[in-house]
């Protein structure tokens, strides 16, 4: 438990969905579940930041990847398509007798 003077009462009205996520945290009761909560948060939130913006940064990497790759992939099936006559002719004219 934090040793900081509890001075500050408030009221406030929580929706069951977020009741429910305060009550699911470390802490004896309530307003320690709650006090946990946002110090924890508070205390993460630059790791999360940091963290997300890493995140973002490997997404656009990969789509930029994702991207190179379908082009190559279109100019591998545009070859293929050009030089598959080619292909067959060649094929054609090695089994003649």
């Amino acid at each position: 438990m934090n040793s900081m003077a509890k001075t500050n009462q408030k009221c406030v009205r929580l929706s069951d969905r977020v009741t429910k996520y305060i009550e699911q945290y470390r802490g004896d009761n309530f307003s320690e579940k709650l006090e946990n909560l946002v110090l924890d948060m508070e205390e993460r939130r630059e790791q999360l930041v940091q963290d997300w913006e890493r995140l973002q940064a490997q997404i656009t990497d990969k789509h930029h990847e994702m991207t190179a790759i379908q082009e190559r992939v279109k100019k591998l099936r545009e070859a293929e398509r050009r030089l598959g006559p080619l292909v067959e002719t060649l094929l054609d004219l090695m089994r003649l007798p």
